[in-house]
């Protein structure tokens, strides 16, 4: 079992557990945003569940009809998950409009940061194997798992200002305040989810500027590359290289074959560049 998958797994459990103290808190405290904030938990879980299958799928290997791999396979599994927020936000909107005034019991306090402790240790440890392993799908889990925090986090400030409610009556709206706010919050990243990952199943040039000028100053430490112009096409995890390359005038036919082969040879070989896919463009004039 890969890293990304082993992380979704321990991502999955967790989200399980959470969702089930909230949402039987919420039950038995008769806590409406308790509840909500347990179905927004269980959400989280569901998304695992489809990253992971996602993850799997997108690691089958290029067929004679998809050569470049099911590597886009990724940004489907996460238009679910946008798709799954939008949804998710206008119920915290509906949710949160429709509450009744209610005081819960101090003890949910209690079961908001056991909650909010173990989200947090999750999400810090899907931030930091995303980054190191460069795993769309868990930058992804994590920004939507970002969510639940801050959505505990109202949860948390609503079930203290409420204990003070009989003596100060705009507290009573606190509910509604509070659904507002996440809403908003969470239809944000839900926007920036599937805008994001809509133009990279289209095929959207990577603009990691840093990226690219590390590729350039490569390629042009090859003896017979004269000058490089170069699209990165993400694929998941993975890269797609369209590459335009301007070589010395005085190099034979076959020198420049053998030069081509090579690039291709060492540019997939270079294990911070995850380029699986180079195509390459040779001209005699390059502006």
């Amino acid at each position: 079992m890969g890293k990304e998958a082993s992380v979704l797994i321990f991502s999955m459990i967790s989200n399980l557990v959470i969702a089930c103290f909230k949402i039987i808190g919420g039950i038995i405290f008769q806590f409406s945003s308790l509840l909500a904030d347990g179905l927004q938990t269980f959400s989280d879980f569901i998304t695992d569940v489809v990253s992971f299958l996602g993850a799997k799928f997108s690691k089958k290997h290029p067929t004679k009809s998809h050569p470049f791999g099911f590597g886009k396979v990724e940004y489907l599994t996460n238009l679910f998950v946008g798709v799954l927020l939008l949804l998710l936000s206008i119920f915290i909107f509906l949710n949160g409009i429709f509450s009744t005034w209610h005081i819960p019991d101090i003890l949910v306090l209690w079961l908001l940061f056991i909650c909010f402790i173990l989200k947090l240790v999750v999400i810090v440890y899907l931030y930091y194997v995303g980054k190191k392993i460069n795993s769309q799908l868990l930058i992804t889990s994590f920004s939507e798992s970002k969510m639940d925090l801050y959505s505990s986090s109202g949860v948390i400030i609503a079930t203290v200002l409420l204990q003070f409610s009989n003596d100060f009556y705009p507290f009573r709206y606190i509910d509604l305040i509070v659904g507002i706010i996440l809403g908003f919050m969470v239809l944000k990243t839900a926007l920036q989810i599937l805008i994001e990952n809509s133009m990279n199943l289209i095929g959207k040039v990577e603009d990691d500027s840093k990226l690219n000028k590390e590729i350039e100053e490569f390629l042009l430490s090859i003896p017979g590359i004269e000058k490089v112009k170069l699209f990165l096409i993400r694929y998941g995890n993975y890269y797609k290289l369209q590459l335009f390359v301007e070589m010395d005038s005085r190099l034979t036919l076959r020198q420049v074959t053998n030069l081509e082969e090579k690039v291709k040879k060492e540019l997939k070989n270079h294990k911070n560049f995850r380029i699986k896919y180079p195509v390459i463009y040779v001209t005699s004039h390059l502006n």
